[in-house]
């Protein structure tokens, strides 16, 4: 599998189980934020829908512990919203733009979570779990 077979826009495969039988396996459904002129989309999708960005280190072992505690729960967290995944090593302009126009300070790994168009949460390094995203969800 690559780097970028997560980003599918089928986020739904099977997988082989124990005698034989077959399960189907949920993966996150991954939009990929990569240009800074997108955050404005996010913001305008927030007023129908949420939208969660992970902003995701390449280089940092605790972002892909993160990472894949997200794609192990996908079945609890992917219809929550609109999923974007931003790689800030590859897309420093991108991470920037988020965190100046969002009004958030950077971090990595964060999650930020808007509606209505704005911030309402976001976390950062082991703050970010299945249950913390689901509390904020369900708090409002």
């Amino acid at each position: 599998m690559g780097i970028f077979d997560r980003f599918k826009l089928n986020h739904e495969s099977t997988k082989q189980e124990k005698g034989g039988q077959t399960k189907a396996v949920i993966s996150m459904p991954w939009a990929v934020l990569i240009r800074p002129d997108q955050i404005n989309d996010l913001l305008n999708q927030s007023h129908e829908q949420t939208v969660l960005v992970f902003k995701h280190s390449t280089r940092c072992i605790i972002s892909s512990m993160v990472l894949r505690a997200l794609e192990s729960n996908a079945d609890q967290l992917s219809g929550l919203g609109n999923w974007y995944y931003l790689d800030l090593i590859a897309n420093r302009a991108c991470s920037n733009q988020v965190a100046q126009q969002l009004g958030v300070i950077h971090q990595s790994p964060q999650l930020i979570i808007l509606k209505d168009g704005a911030v309402v949460w976001e976390a950062s390094h082991q703050s970010i779990s299945p249950e913390t995203i689901l509390a904020a969800l369900t708090s409002e």
